[in-house]
């Protein structure tokens, strides 16, 4: 009888890249014990993996790059294997195959691997939500959550990759048993390396069948020095663009929850917002001697704008109104009568 042979460090570290791997010039990762998050502007090495295997660093994956992605993770943020499971069922009469990841904390991820060479993100996005609108589970989040980068998405968002080594011991971060999802599987490797990648032709064929309609691509046209970018339906205003890149030197706490609102707008999850805030915040140059807004504010803040059902920009708030743009077409849909 034939055994197979010990995968070395270096096969694991390859087999991890084949599944999990987007933009090599960026990546995301947490702090284990306080649960915070940061962008790393840095090359995706071996070692960057590594670290992730061996639960030194997590690594999150930015699966987006211009317009292809080379996976897909739906995320199931509760401790509930139905919908999951429900997800899996509808896929596989799809003809796709797809494998669920209980996720760090709580929750699951099931992903769909891709051609390595990558399908456009489009259509494994629109296929996903439609499965999702099947199960009765239309908002629950897709990644990579947009379906190309442009000037207004410059990364996306990154998720969190499946094997981060000192979450598996505790069956966290890893990929469970397909016949008994209760399970973690004994062998991850074994798993990924007979994992199935569906092809584009699939995606088209169930696009086709069920007459979905992807979103057409756009041009994107480059900003001239000047020009103001022209804000979208998914993109934030000018005026919270400025106080991010900017920093305020007054109404903190109030310009901490407008930003909040916006943040979570246009869809982006609340631990990430806490981190942009953070770093917003260490721009911010207050007047009259006051301190910059502590971090458990800002936590207050961000709970209080992601929890309402807030929506409207604050172009009449003084917070806000010191940052206007002229021309902003967004203040003047406020104001129609």
């Amino acid at each position: 009888m034939r055994t197979k042979m010990a995968r070395t460090t270096a096969n694991k570290i390859a087999l991890f890249r084949r599944f999990f791997t987007g933009r090599l010039d960026v990546f995301g990762t947490f702090d284990p014990t306080s649960g915070r998050v940061r962008q790393v502007k840095a090359s995706v090495t071996d070692a960057v993996i590594l670290a992730h295997l061996q639960g030194r660093q997590p690594y999150g994956v930015y699966l987006l790059v211009q317009d292809r992605t080379r996976a897909l993770a739906v995320d199931f943020d509760r401790d509930d294997l139905e919908p999951p499971m429900s997800f899996v069922q509808v896929a596989k009469d799809y003809g796709i195959a797809t494998y669920i990841e209980r996720s760090k904390s709580k929750g699951y991820h099931v992903w769909t691997f891709l051609p390595e060479s990558g399908v456009p993100a489009a259509k494994a996005r629109i296929v996903a939500k439609h499965i999702l609108g099947e199960i009765g589970r239309p908002n629950t989040e897709i990644f990579p959550k947009h379906d190309r980068l442009d000037l207004r998405t410059a990364y996306g968002n990154y998720i969190n990759a499946p094997l981060f080594g000192a979450l598996v011991p505790q069956g966290r971060t890893v990929f469970v048993e397909p016949g008994d999802p209760t399970r973690p599987c004994p062998n991850q490797w074994d798993l990924l390396e007979a994992a199935q990648r569906i092809q584009e032709s699939t995606l088209d064929a169930i696009i086709e069948i069920n007459d979905m309609r992807p979103s057409p691509i756009r041009a994107v046209e480059p900003v001239r020095p000047g020009q103001m970018e022209r804000p979208s339906s998914f993109g934030l205003p000018p005026c919270v663009q400025r106080m991010l890149k900017e920093g305020v030197t007054e109404y903190q706490r109030v310009s901490c929850f407008r930003l909040a609102v916006q943040l979570r707008r246009v869809g982006i999850p609340y631990d990430l917002a806490v981190s942009a805030l953070l770093t917003w915040a260490s721009k911010n140059r207050p007047t009259d001697g006051k301190q910059i807004i502590a971090e458990t504010e800002i936590r207050e803040q961000t709970t209080s704008a992601y929890d309402g059902s807030y929506r409207c920009c604050g172009c009449e708030d003084p917070a806000v109104k010191a940052f206007c743009v002229t021309g902003c077409p967004i203040r003047k849909e406020e104001h129609v009568p």
